[in-house]
């Protein structure tokens, strides 16, 4: 070993080992299979033995035909092909009935999943809308009828301020149950909506444990507490007069007159 004065004599000496184990071990295997196919192979010639002694009793010939090996031959190869076909149409069938099961279990799976989701939003948005108002009014409900179908609406009453408040407390009922972080309304959203729904709806801003960005331009007809939260949480405050958010309004023309020399 000198021309490797590295090499792991302890390694090389187990691998060596484990070779001759094998070794050991598939010999055995093979004696074994070979005495097994002897044994096949003795029977056979037996079965071979008793028919050829039965074909000479009835007086038949052992010697067969040319023509009749081509018959046996042709009808064998169809026999084959029929077996084929019946088991690749055999297994077609199972394969079907496996896709059929699979897709119902899908569509259960989905249905129930989408049924806990429309449960749970609901529930969520019929105790956000209790706290908008003194009498209790219907809340927004969401029917999810397929992963790619749904409709939302509230029962009996489809103006633009009640479906804007739909909009909000089925944001926040999401907000509450979901891991999102963050949810933002529009300045828009507020303009169509009564004053007591966006007194109770700057409550629940308020209480919300996760960020809630609005964009909101009137405090003077709400109630005290409702000017209250929007002052305390105020972050950015535009006006006109130099006060915008980059310093002018972009909504007015500016004449530039460049002199010419």
């Amino acid at each position: 070993m000198e021309y490797f004065p590295n090499a792991n004599l302890r390694r090389i000496h187990e691998v060596e080992g484990f070779h001759q184990k094998l070794a050991i071990i598939l010999n055995d295997e093979f004696v074994k299979e070979r005495e097994s196919l002897e044994s096949e192979n003795k029977e056979l010639e037996e079965i071979v033995n008793g028919l050829e002694l039965q074909m000479s009793e009835l007086g038949v010939s052992a010697q067969l035909s040319p023509e009749f090996l081509d018959q046996y031959s042709r009808i064998s190869r169809k026999i084959h092909e029929l077996e084929a076909q019946n088991d690749a149409y055999t297994k077609l069938n199972e394969l079907n009935e496996k896709k059929r099961r699979a897709k119902q279990a899908l569509d259960q799976s989905i249905e129930s999943i989408l049924s806990e989701i429309e449960a749970q939003i609901n529930t969520e948005m019929k105790e956000l809308n209790s706290h908008l108002f003194d009498e209790n009014r219907k809340a927004p409900l969401l029917r999810l009828k397929a992963f790619n179908s749904y409709s939302f609406f509230t029962p009996d009453d489809d103006g633009t301020g009640t479906n804007y408040k739909g909009l909000v407390l089925f944001d926040l009922a999401v907000l509450r149950l979901s891991r999102l972080p963050a949810i933002a309304h529009d300045s828009l959203i507020f303009k169509n909506l009564e004053d007591e729904s966006i007194d109770g709806i700057m409550q629940l801003y308020n209480e919300s444990e996760k960020q809630i960005f609005i964009a909101f331009d009137r405090t003077n007809s709400f109630k005290p507490s409702t000017a209250k939260i929007a002052y305390e949480n105020t972050r950015l405050k535009l006006n006109k007069n130099e006060q915008e958010l980059y310093g002018e309004d972009w909504k007015l023309e500016v004449n530039n007159h460049v002199s010419k020399l």
